[in-house]
């Protein structure tokens, strides 16, 4: 099945690429064409290397022509840039890292490379990650495709956004409250959060399981296509013997899942923020797209969800920000606006070792919580944030002022959780498009996919294409 352009997704190009039908050269420079013809308007890129990528290309070629058989032979993949590339810069949106090129691959980049894919770029991020809008003075902000006054989300947005106009077919990005599934609702493509354990963080910076967040961040896949997660993700998954929080556990097969026999909760407000109108339609009609297949759909109601932001921030804060301004001050004091605000407001949050553990606690209950609710089901459809992408700097409900998180709980309760969620597009506000956030129980994320491809394909015709696909 295509992609919502009509473009192939990303296993359908390793299929051409093995047939023959074209060259992992002509489709490297294809890739590369785009990006030079939309980064201009969308600042999605940070860095290019046509002559690395080309001659990894020119390798694929040899290899497809003695005959070798790898899931991502030749195929493009960008990579966001807080996960390391060996030989390519990696500056996580900040001056303070604004000389760093790394020697060795990332943990998961390497298992791409091992799969046989080509590194087509690094893709823009807010500074340290630290952000729901992609933007920093090193690199500047990400544009949404859809409109350029408003934002492509973070952390990952700049991977949303070259997804969203075709510039790359698949990439690597990471969750640490949101920042996988937000950009691609934002961007109108998909993305998944697996579950907490499932792929190392070896070779990402800053680092997060040895902090507050403990085991809360993830990276993932993120594409155009909902089956290509699905072919990412065992590529990636596994444990490397370096992080200390990555597991053995198994990744299932998305293509084995009956979706007519699934049990399939949802909801639409989680008691803390309203969602909009346009963001209660696509959950329910993607909750009715699953019920024609046979699943039988139920409303649910969520545990209490208002501790949502204040435990989220506190885990990330818990020393009072004094990691992060460590890490950042070879920056000395070259941040845009919003991350110094931040680095500021956080000093308050700072906890006494009694204080910490008590938020554990907090934070421990609220995981079982979520786990409980979800476990009573197969899957549960929620939104991703309140409403869709807003205009930078602004909250996604109504363009008003951002002056908390809590549009966003939607998706920071499921990093809470550790539970596979996955943002795939099913509907459209104000000619944005609007993604709904399918969750599994933990590692049955084949589940949560397995779900959103059926949604994926019953919905395409909701969700508008970006005016800048066709350049």
């Amino acid at each position: 099945m295509p992609t919502r352009s009509g473009e192939p997704t990303a296993r359908e190009l390793a299929a051409s690429l093995a047939a023959k039908e074209m060259s992992a050269r002509e489709l490297a420079e294809s890739y590369l064409a785009r990006i030079a013809r939309v980064n201009g308007a969308l600042n999605a890129a940070v860095h290019v290397d046509h002559e690395a990528t080309l001659a990894q290309a020119d390798n694929a070629d040899r290899a497809l022509a003695a005959g070798e058989r790898r899931p991502l032979l030749g195929v493009p993949v960008s990579i966001k840039d807080s996960i390391s590339v060996a030989g390519w810069p990696c500056r996580s949106g900040s001056y303070a890292r604004e000389h760093h090129v790394p020697k060795e691959d990332a943990t998961a980049v390497a298992r791409l490379r091992q799969a046989g894919a080509v590194m087509l770029c690094k893709t823009n991020l807010p500074e340290y990650t630290w952000s729901a809008e992609t933007d920093s003075v090193i690199f500047g902000r990400t544009n949404n495709p859809y409109d350029f006054e408003r934002t492509s989300g973070g952390s990952s947005g700049g991977e949303a956004a070259l997804h969203a106009v075709d510039a790359s077919p698949v990439g690597l990005g990471s969750d640490g409250l949101s920042s996988i599934r937000v950009p691609a609702h934002f961007c109108g493509t998909v993305g998944l959060r697996p579950t907490v354990g499932l792929v190392p963080e070896t070779g990402v910076w800053p680092t997060t399981k040895d902090t507050g967040m403990l085991d809360m961040s993830t990276l993932g896949p993120m594409g155009r296509a909902v089956d290509d997660l699905a072919l990412l993700l065992p590529i990636i998954a596994g444990p490397d013997g370096v992080d200390p929080l990555a597991n053995a556990s198994p990744v299932g097969d998305a293509g084995t899942v009956d979706v007519a026999a699934l049990p399939v909760g949802y909801y639409t407000d989680d008691g803390v923020a309203t969602s909009t109108r346009g963001t209660r339609a696509a959950v329910e009609a993607a909750a009715l797209v699953l019920a024609r297949a046979g699943a039988a759909i139920e409303e649910a109601s969520p545990p209490p969800l208002e501790e949502v932001p204040e435990i989220a921030f506190g885990m990330m804060a818990a020393d009072g920000g004094a990691r992060a301004r460590a890490d950042l001050a070879p920056a000395c004091g070259r941040h845009v606006d919003q991350m110094t605000r931040l680095l500021a407001s956080l000093e308050p949050l700072a906890l006494t070792a009694e204080g910490y553990f008590e938020l554990i606690g907090r934070w421990a209950a609220l995981r079982g919580a979520l786990r409980r609710f979800v476990s009573n089901y197969d899957v549960v459809l929620c939104p991703v944030a309140a409403g869709p992408a807003p205009l930078h700097g602004r909250r996604p409900s109504d363009d008003g002022e951002l002056t908390d998180y809590g549009e966003y709980g939607y998706a920071f309760a499921y990093a809470i959780g550790g539970l596979p969620g996955v943002s795939v597009p099913a509907g459209a506000e104000r000619d944005l498009p609007v993604g709904v956030q399918v969750l599994a129980p933990h590692y049955h994320d084949h589940v949560a996919l397995a779900a959103a491809a059926v949604i994926e394909r019953e919905r395409t015709s909701a969700v508008p294409l970006p005016p800048l696909l066709g350049t």
